[in-house]
């Protein structure tokens, strides 16, 4: 599922890396090439760190875009409000990271190469795409270690749950010809792995709720924080309150 952090229509935001396809329905990279994007899945942004690395990629795909209509429509996506971040941020803070992210102009991190593009305006179906992809790319043939260090990471970097049904469908193989690289040690790695992201996207729900109590200078209740977010460990609650106001 891919959300638009923006209304590209409107602000005539270019929303992911550009590719000339001369008529063609996919592009195929063998070495791999890096692709940005302008779309979130259904988690939201959960950072200050992560909507500063949207800005990044946004001033890389648009480098002539107006930026005080970029400042503009940061702190509107901000705004807990919009639905696409857990918490709000002032207006200050996010024009200073404007700033900041412009006079930089970073090439933004990439998680992972990507060896088929295909052409948007072109549709081809999930069945479709995949089949291209395995004819291109065999992904039928074990992974390699490498390809499969990239998903993970990538997973990691999204905050999804690690496990071995999710890796092969990422890689589009088979549950058994990525079941070798799960070693007894690997397993446990990523089992901690998958718990600190879950406590992470606890205090993130904790963070969004926060900020929802204490709005217009409310004082925060934790009985009322752990009423509305269901959560039970008292030690989590308060290190969410903490970050909320470090990151503040």
């Amino acid at each position: 599922m891919r959300i638009p952090l923006f209304d590209y229509e409107r602000h005539r935001i270019i929303m992911e890396s550009n590719f000339t396809f001369s008529g063609k329905d996919y592009l195929f990279f063998p070495e791999g090439v890096n692709y940005y994007h302008l779309y979130r899945s259904s988690r939201k942004l959960n950072s200050f760190a992560e909507l500063a690395y949207v800005a990044e990629k946004f001033i890389y795909l648009n480098p002539d875009f107006d930026i005080d209509k970029m400042k503009s429509l940061f702190f509107a996506i901000s705004d807990r409000e919009s639905g696409h971040i857990v918490r709000t941020y002032t207006q200050s803070r996010v024009d200073e990271m404007v700033d900041r992210v412009v006079g930089e102009r970073m090439t933004p991190f990439c998680p992972r190469l990507r060896k088929v593009i295909f052409n948007p305006s072109r549709y081809l179906s999930k069945e479709d795409k995949n089949s291209v992809v395995a004819k291109l790319i065999h992904t039928k043939e074990k992974p390699s270690e490498d390809d499969i260090d990239d998903v993970i990471q990538e997973l990691w970097l999204n905050k999804e749950k690690i496990t071995i049904r999710r890796v092969s469908k990422e890689l589009d193989t088979t549950f058994y010809l990525v079941r070798w690289y799960f070693t007894t040690e690997r397993l446990e790695d990523i089992r901690i792995i998958n718990q600190k992201m879950k406590r992470e996207s606890m205090i993130a729900r904790a963070i969004e709720i926060i900020d929802e109590l204490t709005d217009n200078g409310n004082k925060l209740k934790m009985r009322k924080l752990k009423q509305l977010s269901s959560i039970r460990d008292y030690k989590l609650l308060k290190e969410a309150v903490s970050r909320y106001h470090l990151d503040g």
